[in-house]
Order: structure tokens, then sequence, then C-alpha cells
């Protein structure tokens, strides 16, 4: 009996680091780079295993690009202060973020509403760069327009 117990708890052990090592690396963002947008919020998903803000940012050509930015694991984010209704769509936001290797992405540092509340993001825990106590002082990625 104490065997196949044993038997069973290795099996499960396997089956659960499987899937945790099948989990996505951190290699995809640059934590020493950060970069600032301000636009609308399109859509606010939040979901397993990430949350994520969609926000339509204007680019240099006066068009509307969409820009997804990553957030932890809604158990995560709950640390954090977020809620399910944390962000509405319409909402004016701005966004400090590390940049992805993917276009038009990025892993997201803090999140500043319109009534100044701030809500951080998991990047804050790894971001490796400098000072952004001001976001106005902060670029906006290539080819947007960003918070000025």
């Amino acid at each position: 009996m104490k065997q196949a117990a044993l038997m069973i708890a290795l099996a499960v052990a396997g089956c659960l680091a499987g899937r945790a090592s099948a989990h996505h690396s951190t290699a995809e963002f640059d934590y020493a780079k950060l970069y600032v947008v301000r636009g609308v919020v399109k859509e606010y998903q939040w979901t397993n295993p990430h949350a994520w803000v969609r926000v339509l940012v204007p680019n240099t050509a006066g068009e509307m690009e969409e820009w997804g930015f990553e957030l932890g694991a809604p158990v995560i984010n709950v640390r954090m202060g977020w809620t399910d209704k944390s962000v509405a769509v319409g909402d004016t936001v701005t966004v400090l973020f590390c940049p992805s290797r993917v276009p038009a992405r990025g892993t997201l540092l803090e999140i500043i509403m319109r009534d100044g509340r701030t809500l951080n993001g998991v990047a804050k825990a790894i971001y490796k760069g400098g000072d952004y106590s001001d976001p106005s002082r902060l670029p906006p990625p290539p080819g947007l327009v960003g918070s000025r």
C-alpha cells in the first residue's frame, strides 16, 4: 500500500514538473529597456496563464496601433492589488513597459490610470534599467507618439 502511494506521488510530481517547465522564460523581454505609451484600453483579459491589457496607441503617422502588455497570472496580480475590474475598455492609460522581441508587445512595469492610480506589473521586480519616477521623461518605442 505504501509503495502504491509512493508511485502515485511520484507520478503526480512528474506531471507537475513537466507542466512547470513548459512555461516560457522571460528571455522574450528586454528588462534593461523601458518605454512609455499613452493610449486607450481596447481589451482587458483576466486569464491564465497571463492577464493582458491591449491598448490602442497613436503612431507617428497618426494611425492607431494595438499594443499588448503582459501581466502575471491573476493569482500574482491579485497580490499586487489588481482585480478583474482594475482596468476597463475605454480607460485612458499610461503604460510603462519592457519591450518584447515581438513587435507591438511588452511586459507591464506600471500602468497609470487617468485618476493617478498606479498598478504595478511583474516587470517591476525584474527591471534592470534606470530611473522611471517621471514617466514624461521616458521615450516611446520607435514609431509611436508615446506619452508626451
